[in-house]
């Protein structure tokens, strides 16, 4: 069986098979007959440790267990030359390798070490916790914690029950049949003695301590699991949201740390005082936060902001203001993090056509497609990153300018104001003097209606519904 194995190895690597075998063991229906054979083996044997060793029925039952030992040894094999990292692997797989020994010449005359195979009953809660997004929400919160008591009870149950059968069947006649080593189990579990009596071999005994120490272990990690579930579901019957309640308010989609300085930014700006902002993102817990008094500002909605039922939840269509951001989150790369945004972006202005959509990109490329769906504003981080440092570069003490103006924390900030009708008419030289002389602010650029901008203009006439941006302290009026 070792030289079929090892050929077998040598021959998928000669041929690099592995993209097949990648996608061969990915696929539902190999998962699932894994998981039918795994619960098939250890019936067998249960069956096989029970029945006395002269049966005729143990030869049937040591051929289907070597079959399927096989088996799991040619999918750990597959698994082997497929995975990137051999430690991982035996990290990950030592349980089902211990389970495949019995297999071994050597292991084959200890009828005890057949045991061994019941270890194979731990694969079942990592094939569940794959599948675990079909299951209600309500599991999918503990759905590992919950498989791995449910899979500890039960290896606990069979190990002891089979064990006592095996140490205890030839010299103790209170442990003749399967039953009788079944109900040794389940009470000695629950009751954390032995019950109804001690066993008598030094095996039996080990069997005896061991379910017994499962019984503290398994107690622990369901308490625990229980009381994590309770407060949690305590703390979201507090956290009950009006949704309908919000209107002229702010919705981010996506959280990083740009989230929290938006949020930062916006308090020290005195927007949207007394509303909170709505984050629709998809996180298991709230995030922490470097300054703590900002998590009364927000109100978050564990939702992906790519559907339209989570933005109408937020209230989009009642919305000022949404800002995209970048989620990379769950291994998406630059393009899948790019094409959320502007399948948000396009939602949100689809759905709210007056509401302000900022978006952030991570290629230039892909900014015409906001274009064309009239996305009022997006950003190239990356890019924008990159000319930042460039400047910084060329004009030495250049981002302690920035980092005045790019902040309302502190300084001079940038303000967007209205001009008003008596300027109309009038030069871009003769506002700049008057601003500068009765508001100590600084004239930059102009804003017209059809979105375009004049920045430092040598000559301009102002024009109705013009907007004026400056730079000053506190936000001003003509």
């Amino acid at each position: 069986m070792t030289n079929f194995n090892y050929s077998l190895l040598f021959l998928l690597k000669k041929h690099n098979c592995q993209p097949y075998i990648q996608r061969f063991l990915q696929l539902p229906i190999v998962n699932i007959t894994i998981g039918i054979i795994i619960i098939l083996s250890v019936i067998l044997t249960i069956v096989e440790l029970s029945i006395p060793e002269k049966s005729p029925y143990l030869l049937i039952c040591n051929t289907f267990s070597k079959i399927f030992t096989i088996l799991f040894v040619i999918e750990l094999s597959f698994r082997f030359i497929v995975a990137p990292n051999k430690k991982v692997y035996f990290q990950e797989y030592w349980l089902d390798i211990l389970a495949i020994l019995p297999l071994l010449r050597v292991f084959r005359t200890i009828r005890a070490l057949q045991l061994l195979r019941l270890l194979r009953i731990l694969r079942l809660p990592v094939f569940f916790n794959r599948y675990a997004s079909t299951f209600p929400y309500i599991l999918q919160r503990g759905i590992k914690e919950y498989l791995v008591v449910v899979g500890l009870l039960l290896l606990t149950i069979l190990f002891g029950s089979v064990g006592i059968l095996v140490f205890e069947s030839s010299n103790n006649p209170n442990f003749t049949s399967l039953e009788e080593g079944f109900w040794f189990s389940v009470y000695s579990l629950f009751a954390g003695e032995p019950i109804p009596t001690q066993p008598s071999s030094l095996g039996g005994k080990i069997v005896g301590v061991f379910v017994m120490f499962m019984n503290v272990t398994i107690f622990a990690m369901f308490t625990g699991t229980v009381s994590a579930f309770m407060v949690d579901r305590i703390r979201r019957e507090d956290d009950i949201v009006d949704w309908e309640s919000f209107s002229n308010h702010t919705i981010i989609c996506g959280w990083n740390r740009k989230a929290e300085i938006i949020v930062r930014e916006f308090k020290a700006a005195g927007k949207s005082a007394g509303i909170p902002i709505i984050v629709i993102a998809e996180f298991d817990d709230e995030p922490n936060f470097i300054a703590p008094d900002l998590k009364s500002r927000i109100q978050f909605l564990k939702d992906d902001f790519t559907k339209v039922t989570a933005l109408e939840k937020a209230g989009i269509s009642r919305a000022e203001t949404c800002i995209i951001l970048c989620d990379k989150t769950h291994g998406r790369s630059d393009q899948d993090a790019d094409a959320r945004t502007i399948l948000a972006a396009l939602t949100a202005e689809k759905l709210n056509p007056n509401v302000y959509t900022c978006a952030e990109l991570l290629n230039r490329e892909y900014g015409s497609h906001l274009d064309l769906g009239h996305v009022n504003d997006y950003i190239v981080s990356r890019e924008q990153s990159g000319f930042l440092l460039a400047q910084a570069a060329l004009n030495r003490g250049l981002m302690g300018v920035f980092s005045e103006l790019l902040t309302y924390e502190r300084g001079n900030q940038f303000y967007r104001i209205t001009i008003t009708d008596e300027w109309v008419g009038k030069t871009f030289l003769e506002l700049f003097i008057h601003i500068k002389q009765n508001h100590n602010a600084i004239l930059i650029a102009v804003s017209q209606p059809q979105g375009k901008f004049e920045i430092n203009p040598e000559r301009y006439i102002f024009q109705e519904k013009d907007n004026l941006i400056v730079i000053a302290t506190r936000e001003i009026k003509l």
